[in-house]
């Protein structure tokens, strides 16, 4: 049985280094690592996996499980829009062992539900390692609604859980009531990390956790202690750390810009993605120093 359904805790969507980096990654993740970060998740919207072709990411993906240890989850994200590189990057997942392979929804072609269940259903009878259906409106394209995301963690074998970032809280609420202690429901919202960890969810796949894991970290610890003072401030903060992030520079340069900034540099951004500008830079830096003046640990 899988162990994912009693797992607690933060998962940080990590940064994806850049070809002639990769050996950056342990490093990397002993800094999320010395925060509290309990999972990787690798390859996703924040590690631009769909941006990167599937060498690269399969390299990736060997050097982030390799440096994670048995008690962490290391979820390695193999959707891709066609099928045999989802298939290629799925069996790759298998054969480095890792924890979990989430997928997100087929993008660009809408499916009706008959054939999102058989794709789900096909990949998960190719695989070993659980599924993880990720679900992500803004990139895939459309919205998933409980009732069918429901029927795929019911009906289909080996998927174990969901990565909801619709951003909906009533999706997070009905998936958490159906599921809590089968089945694994992360929420990847930042915003709404406090009410993820409130309704029981098993954790959050969180962005913010990437560059700035004490936050969310504390966050969860101050809801373990009955301190939701403390924990809405956290909340507050993340809220503006994510506006800061957006408001600057070009997504994910600018996130890759704090962790510079933070002493953990894992290269240039991909082509064709610009660099930040000298304005933007001082911006940046000025304001990631008043995030951590203000950062209750």
């Amino acid at each position: 049985m899988s162990r994912l359904p009693s797992f607690k805790g933060v998962i940080a969507a990590t940064l994806t280094p850049s070809k002639g980096y990769v050996d950056r990654i342990p490093a990397y993740y002993d800094f999320l690592r010395t925060a509290g970060v309990k999972g990787f998740f690798i390859l996703g919207t924040w590690g631009e996996g769909p941006r990167h072709g599937a060498e690269h990411r399969m390299r990736v993906a060997e050097k982030a499980v390799e440096s994670t240890t048995s008690s962490e989850l290391a979820i390695v994200h193999v959707g891709s829009s066609d099928m045999d590189t989802v298939r290629t990057l799925l069996r790759h997942a298998n054969e480095i062992g890792a924890s979990a392979a989430a997928v997100i929804a087929p993008y660009y072609y809408r499916p009706d539900t008959e054939t999102l269940l058989r794709y789900y259903r096909v990949l998960a009878e190719s695989s070993e390692i659980p599924l993880l259906v990720y679900n992500i409106p803004s990139k895939q394209g459309y919205s998933i609604s409980s009732n069918t995301l429901t029927a795929v963690l019911e009906e289909v074998g080996n998927v174990w859980g969901v990565k909801d970032s619709s951003g909906d809280p009533a999706t997070g609420v009905a998936l958490v009531r159906k599921f809590r202690g089968r089945k694994f429901v992360a929420i990847g919202a930042d915003e709404l990390i406090t009410f993820a960890f409130t309704i029981g969810a098993n954790g959050v796949v969180s962005g913010i956790a990437s560059v700035f894991p004490e936050m969310v970290v504390g966050l969860q610890r101050a809801l373990e202690q009955g301190e939701m003072n403390r924990a809405l401030e956290l909340q507050h903060l993340i809220n503006e750390a994510s506006n800061l992030l957006s408001s600057i520079g070009v997504e994910y340069e600018t996130q890759r810009s704090v962790l510079r900034i933070r002493g953990v540099d894992i290269g240039p951004p991909p082509d064709p993605v610009r660099t930040l500008r000298e304005d933007e830079l001082t911006r940046l830096k000025e304001g990631v120093a008043g995030i951590l003046e203000r950062l209750v640990y």
